[in-house]
Parts: structure tokens; sequence; C-alpha cells
């Protein structure tokens, strides 16, 4: 019947659905790029209901990029901090785990590239930095061996980027530099 009505959905799901579609949209097209019309119509909600629970595009952003932080803690971070024999490797199979998965890769680039806007700036600042110190304090790691394997990180993440992983299925360039440094 044309007057029937979906089932009400919880507020919580809701929101949910609503930053895997804006991951989604802003890990491809950026703050500025990013169409909040396109994530309503993604989850099936109208575009005023998508501004109830996020007021604004900025602050939808950096919910997404809060929830990208969490996902690295959880498969990054805390493992490695776990591991009492090899901690950075752990954390580097966890980043190399999450480099499958692209659009967290281009959402922290997004995130990187949105940072003239002072509140994003903050955000991303915050984050490096707790990821940073956090490395740093492990046994036998250090300013610089953090540092570098932040770094080193942040490479692969531009590799990921560029889908490196497909071209170096045809292309020895592609497959020597994601090997190298191994």
């Amino acid at each position: 019947m044309a007057g029937e009505r979906r089932p009400r959905v919880s507020i919580e799901l809701r929101r949910e659905q609503i930053l895997a579609a804006a991951l989604k949209e802003f890990s491809h097209k950026g703050l500025h790029g990013g169409s909040t019309v396109t994530i309503a119509k993604d989850v099936e909600i109208s575009h005023p209901n998508l501004f109830r629970i996020f007021s604004t595009k900025k602050e939808l952003f950096i919910a997404v990029l809060k929830q990208t932080f969490a996902t690295i803690e959880r498969v990054v971070l805390i493992p490695g901090e776990k591991e009492a024999v090899n901690p950075l490797q752990t954390m580097a199979d966890g980043w190399g785990d999450l480099m499958e998965r692209r659009e967290i890769m281009l959402i922290l680039l997004q995130g990187y590239a949105a940072c003239e806007d002072p509140d994003i700036r903050d955000v991303m600042q915050g984050w490096t930095q707790d990821a940073f110190e956090r490395m740093e304090v492990l046994p036998q790691v250090g300013t610089d061996t953090a540092h570098s394997f932040l770094a080193e990180g942040m490479l692969y993440m531009v590799a990921a980027s560029m889908d490196l992983s497909v071209r170096a299925e045809t292309d020895e360039w592609a497959e020597r530099f994601l090997d190298s440094g191994a």
C-alpha cells in the first residue's frame, strides 16, 4: 500500500548507518566534496532527518574520523600495547589488515587534507599525538623508532590510497615498493 510506513529504526542504528554511508562518501570526496544529500539517500532518510542526528556536515565528518580512530585503536594500538615481545610487528600486522579497507586509508588522508579547518586540525593533531605517544612509550621503542614507524605507516596509507596492491599484480615497481622497507 502507498501509505505504509517503514518500521522505525533506533537512533543508535540510524547513526551507525549514517556513519557507514558518510565514510563511503567522505573518504572518496572529502569534507567539501562529499554530499550530505547523497549520504541521506544512501541511508534512505530525508536530508533534514540527517541533520537531526548530526547538526552540521563538519560534525558528521569529525564523527567519521573519530569512528576511524576507534577502529585503528582496536585493530592496531591495543593489540600492540598488549604484545610484550614485538609490539611494533603486531601493530604493523594490524595496519596491514586495515590497509585492505581502502576507505579507512582514504578518510585519514581526507582528514589531513581538511586541516585548514581548526576543529579538524585539532582532531587530527590529537589523534596523531595519541598514536605517537602510545607507540613511543612501548618497551624498546622510544621517540625515533615511534616516529619512523608512524611515518612508514603513513607511507603505506598513501600506497593503499593509490590502490598499489592491485597495481602490484601487474607492475613490478609497485610490487617492489610495497615489499621494500620490510
